[in-house]
This record gives structure tokens, C-alpha cells and sequence, in this order.
């Protein structure tokens, strides 16, 4: 079985300040809190077979999304680059066609869960940007909380052709079991069809007393709503070490399909991302 890890990061803590890092829990902060470089990537695919990535951006500059693809252009591992830019850039254009000439830029995001506005995403000029992203068919990753479902059916409302996925499965309040009203509101989105879905980042939402039987029940939901077209795996490698290991995540997600047929585990782990981000 291929497998495409469709979510991962990369960083130099001596080329930019992750500032997110440092407002982690102390305990967790301090197992990322160092560089995670292209050779740490290295050792980690080919100790768990994973025949190639996406790396995700994790600092909101264009100085980031360039370093990276500098790096996916000299690999044969990391198959696409998803960068950041100033959706409300009145240059967006301008920048946008410096990236599309790079076979490895596949799509943009943005760290909305951290705007201060929780609409951020429905303000005229991002709606702009996203308009311009779908013109150009670019895909959109979209990074939220439970709490920013309901603007999502506005954007789509605007922006019925945006090619978007749903990083770490909207991040629900798993540590406290707090299952609605996440689980309507995904049923909802999930009759978006130009929307998918990752399933990552579950356990870095867990807390330290629960059973692996939460992680069944959240992400059940996200399969029988999206169903097994409209998913795919990612790591959230390095972050995920604030729980576990990057082996253990692979292991959880060959669990959580276990039940899968042959072809439809062949779709969630390889098949629906690089259909998705055309890789």
C-alpha cells in the first residue's frame, strides 16, 4: 500500500520565530521547540515506508512557502509545497502567478483558527483572495476550530468552486468529549462536494487520560459523513510529538481503516490526496 502523508511541516527556528510554539503548554512546547529539518523528514518516510508528502506551511510568510519549495524542488519525497499568502494582498495576482510557476506550489493556507475575529474568513477582501484561488483552480486549506464551521457554508455560498479541505478534522474539543454541535456541523459541510477532509491532528487534541476509543467515535464521524472518497491522511509531523511518536500516528490511521477494503485504505492513504492536490 502507497502511502501519502498529506500533512506535515518543516522549520529553522534560525531563519523565523514559530511564536506558536513557544504559547504551547510548556510540556509540550519544549519537544517541538527545536529545528525540524529536511533530514529529520527523511528519516522519519523511510523508517515507515511512506512513499511522499505535502508539507504545510506553518509561519505566515512568502519567505516560508519560498524556503520550502526550495527545498520540494531539490526532493523526490516532498511532492507539493501548500504556502502562505496575504489573501488580502491587493497583489495577490502578482504573487500568485511567481508560485503557480513552481510545480511543486499546491495551495495555500492561512492560520485562521488564530485570527482574532473568528469571521476573518467572510471579510470582503479574503473572500477576494479565495476567489482568485479558485479562479485558478488552487487548492485552500482551510485550519479551524469548531467555532469557525459556520462560516464555511458562507464562503462557499460566494465561492461555490473553491477547491478546500478541512485540516485536522476542524480540531474538536476532544479533551473535554465535547462531541456536538462538531459533528452536526461537519454533516452539514460534508454536503459540500468541493470539500474533503484530513484525518490528523486528533490525538495532539487529547488529553493524557483518555482511551484510544475517542479517537474511534471522532473519527467515524468524519468518515460517515465525507465518506471514504473525501478523506485522506496526514502526520502533523513534528507537532504530533507533543502526544506521540510518528509511527503511532501512522499505526492509529491504519487502525482507524482497518475495516476498509483494500481499495478503499489505497484512497485514504495515497489516491484521494494526490487527487486532491494533483501530485
Amino acid at each position: 500500500m502507497k502511502i501519502l502523508d498529506t500533512h506535515h511541516h518543516l522549520w529553522d527556528l534560525s531563519l523565523r520565530s514559530y511564536d506558536w510554539i513557544k504559547e504551547l503548554p510548556s510540556n509540550e512546547s519544549k519537544k517541538i521547540n527545536k529545528n525540524f529539518l529536511y533530514e529529520d523528514l527523511v528519516n522519519e518516510i523511510e523508517r515507515n515506508g511512506v512513499v511522499g508528502t505535502i508539507c504545510v506551511q506553518a509561519h505566515q510568510s512568502e519567505g516560508e512557502a519560498e524556503w520550502l519549495l526550495n527545498i520540494a524542488n531539490n526532493s523526490s519525497i516532498i511532492s507539493g509545497i501548500v504556502g502562505w499568502i496575504d489573501l488580502k494582498s491587493p497583489k495577490i495576482e502578482y504573487k500568485l502567478d511567481k508560485f503557480q510557476k513552481n510545480k511543486k506550489f499546491v495551495g495555500i493556507r492561512h492560520v485562521w483558527h488564530d485570527e482574532e475575529d473568528e469571521s476573518w474568513i467572510i471579510d470582503p477582501k479574503v473572500l477576494n483572495g479565495l476567489k482568485v484561488l479558485s479562479k485558478r483552480k488552487i487548492n485552500f486549506d482551510f485550519l479551524v476550530r469548531p467555532n469557525h464551521l459556520k462560516y464555511i457554508h458562507q464562503v462557499y455560498d460566494k465561492i461555490p468552486d473553491l477547491n478546500g479541505v478541512i485540516d485536522h478534522i476542524a480540531k474538536p474539543e476532544i479533551a473535554t468529549n465535547k462531541f456536538e454541535p462538531w459533528a452536526t456541523e461537519i454533516n452539514e459541510l460534508a454536503k459540500i462536494n468541493k470539500l474533503t477532509c484530513k484525518i490528523s491532528g486528533i490525538i495532539e487534541e487529547m488529553n493524557d487520560n483518555q482511551s484510544l476509543g475517542v479517537v474511534d467515535k471522532y473519527s467515524s464521524q468524519i468518515i460517515n459523513s465525507f465518506g471514504k472518497k473525501r478523506i485522506m491522511y496526514g502526520s502533523n509531523w513534528p507537532v504530533c510529538l507533543i502526544k506521540n511518536s510518528y509511527e503511532y500516528v501512522l499505526n492509529l490511521a491504519k487502525n482507524i481503516t482497518e475495516k476498509f477494503s483494500d481499495d478503499e485504505r489505497e484512497d485514504f492513504f495515497f489516491n484521494n490526496g494526490s487527487d486532491f492536490y494533483k501530485v
